[in-house]
């Protein structure tokens, strides 16, 4: 399952490698526009796939889906998305969606990335929260962060900062990224 699938850049790829036909892929998105894109894509095959729009914050759990029956989850820059009050809700979610043992995969924004830096502070909610200019949020975590947020309901298996330095050579920019990168994993108990 795949919670914030946009345009399906990790669900395509993943249906194209994986020919197995016991591969079922969920993908949701808070916004209609990008689920109804997913749809429209040529490879999309509802005997593969299942796409549709839930805010990962609801108090609701998506009616396609039966609680504890994903395996694996990707949420990929999609928690910073979410205003601080809502992390509870989407971490129970997330819990209450996956089979025990279950596996979430997450990657999301590290705090003193690029695009926090270049952040006016008129663009400041709270600390290290920021309203981007098309309205969407975005939050900068620490590995701590991350750590106390999720281990009140899953055993963090990985929890790493992945820093980079990627170069523009034609306009000789340097951009330092930081990433958190973390797999968490439902308890079988």
């Amino acid at each position: 399952m795949e919670i914030g699938c946009g345009a399906g850049n990790a669900v395509f790829p993943l249906l194209a490698d994986i020919r197995d036909p016991r591969l079922f892929v969920y993908a949701c998105d808070y916004s209609k526009a990008a689920i109804d894109v997913v749809k429209a894509n040529d490879a999309y095959d509802e005997s593969r796939c299942k796409a549709f729009v839930w805010d990962l914050s609801s108090t609701e759990l998506p009616e396609d889906v039966e609680p504890g029956s994903v395996d694996i989850m990707l949420m990929i820059f999609v928690f910073s998305a979410l205003h601080p009050d809502q992390w509870a809700q989407a971490v129970d979610n997330a819990y209450r969606l996956l089979k025990p043992g279950g596996i979430l995969l997450f990657r999301d924004y590290g705090r003193n990335d690029l695009t926090q830096l270049r952040f006016k502070k008129s663009r400041l909610l709270d600390s290290n929260f920021y309203i981007r200019g098309d309205g969407t949020r975005v939050y900068f975590f620490t590995n701590e962060q991350l750590e106390s947020i999720f281990s009140k309901k899953f055993v963090v298996e990985q929890n790493a900062i992945d820093r980079r330095l990627l170069v523009n050579r034609k306009r000789e920019l340097k951009m330092y990224r930081v990433w958190l990168q973390a797999k968490f994993r439902k308890p079988v108990v």
